[in-house]
Formats: C-alpha cells, sequence, structure tokens
C-alpha cells in the first residue's frame, strides 16, 4: 500500500510541473519535470560580471551552485545597472555556460531572454563528450515572447532550447552562442536539466494507469 501511494504521489506531483505556469516579466516557463526528485534548474537574472568571470545563478529556487556559470569572453562586454550584460560596439559577444552534473543526463531546457541585437541561432552549441568522442550539437529555438526593441536593432525576444541527450554517460557540457552583432543585451536565463534517473511523462502515466487498475481489481475482491 505504501508503495502504491508513493507512486500516485510521484505521478501527481509530475502532472502539476506543466510548461503552462510562465514568470510573467520573460515569458519562460517550468519544463515538466523541475521539482522532481533527482533534476536541477538554475537561472540567472542580474549578472555580476560583463567580461571573464564567471558568474553563478543567482534566481531563486537554483540548486545547482557553482556547478553552472555564464562567463561573456568578449573584452567590450560589461554589467550595466540593470544587471544586464550588454555586449557594445565592436563586439558581438562570446558566451559560455558550463554545467557539471552528479549523474548521467537525459535532457536538457535552455531558456534565455536577449533585448536589442540577437543571438546567432544557428551558432548556439550544446558541446560534450560521450564515450570519449566530443559532440557539438545545434538546437531549434521555440518563441516564447517577442516585442520590437527600441532604439536597438532586433528584437526584445524570449527563446527555449531543449535537446534529449541520447549519448551515454554525459555528465558535463557547455552551451556557446554569440550575438549576430553589437548591441546585445542578456537579460536574463534558466537552465534545467533531468537525469535518466528520472522517469519520462509517458512512464508516469503507464504507471499511474496500472497502479489504478490494480487498486480497482484489489477493491472489487
Amino acid at each position: 500500500m505504501d508503495i502504491q501511494k508513493s507512486f500516485f504521489t510521484a505521478v501527481l506531483v509530475t502532472a502539476t510541473l506543466t510548461p503552462d505556469s510562465s514568470a510573467a516579466t520573460n515569458g519562460f516557463y517550468a519544463p515538466y519535470f523541475r521539482g522532481v526528485a533527482g533534476t536541477e534548474v538554475a537561472g540567472w537574472e542580474r549578472f555580476s560580471s560583463g567580461y571573464n568571470v564567471a558568474n553563478q545563478p543567482d534566481m531563486s529556487g537554483s540548486n545547482m551552485g557553482s556547478r553552472a556559470t555564464l562567463t561573456q569572453l568578449d573584452p567590450v562586454g560589461a554589467v550595466l545597472g540593470s544587471g544586464n550584460i550588454y555586449v557594445g560596439v565592436g563586439g558581438a559577444g562570446n558566451f559560455k555556460l558550463n554545467y557539471s552534473s552528479l549523474q548521467p543526463i537525459a535532457q536538457i531546457s535552455f531558456q534565455i531572454r536577449t533585448l536589442g541585437t540577437e543571438i546567432d541561432y544557428s551558432g548556439l552549441r550544446l558541446n560534450y563528450v560521450s564515450l570519449d568522442k566530443p559532440v557539438s550539437l545545434s538546437g531549434t529555438p521555440t518563441t516564447l515572447a517577442i516585442s520590437p526593441s527600441q532604439g536597438f536593432p532586433g528584437n526584445n525576444i524570449s527563446l527555449a532550447y531543449t535537446w534529449n541527450v541520447s549519448d551515454p554517460g554525459v555528465k558535463d557540457f557547455n552551451l556557446t552562442f554569440k550575438a549576430t552583432g553589437e548591441h546585445l543585451s542578456l537579460d536574463a536565463m534558466t537552465l534545467d536539466v533531468m537525469p535518466t534517473t528520472v522517469p519520462e511523462p509517458g512512464t508516469w502515466a503507464l504507471a499511474g494507469l496500472g497502479l489504478a487498475a490494480w487498486a480497482l481489481v484489489t477493491r472489487r475482491r
């Protein structure tokens, strides 16, 4: 009976973690697995360094600590009074998000909001090593929110990227990206990581249906 209750509780918790819970300021959402035991999340809202010094997560609820850091490597980068990283005249930015996991990774969700000049979408890469071989993957962004930028080229835009990691034993990775030109302002980011030990939504649903049927049969007996 205790096992049955624990499975139903897990299914219920997972069902409440839907992508509909958006942050009003940037359009970001909570991936379905956020909050499930074993998953990790990090968020950046106010950056402390615009050049060559790692920024650790500062959003409430982040649980990766120093294992997730964002560094901007273009010398023209600087932090504005708003806490944004601004890449000014003559630069395009050179951003690197490093992450080190405690266990193998199954899924990665990355969300980013920029103001003004937009990032080079085709140049954003997920990089890791699997079985001693380097892997570099592109991603297809989903637009979460967009509005015209005031006074600069481009848009104020929020994007989401998701990767399902099928290569075995991946624990560490980095994300690299640049802007398409000068005048990019990095406003916010979130990173969610699901390890291989957390079941996919379909697994939870099947488990819930199976337990419900088992409970019904047991009750009739």
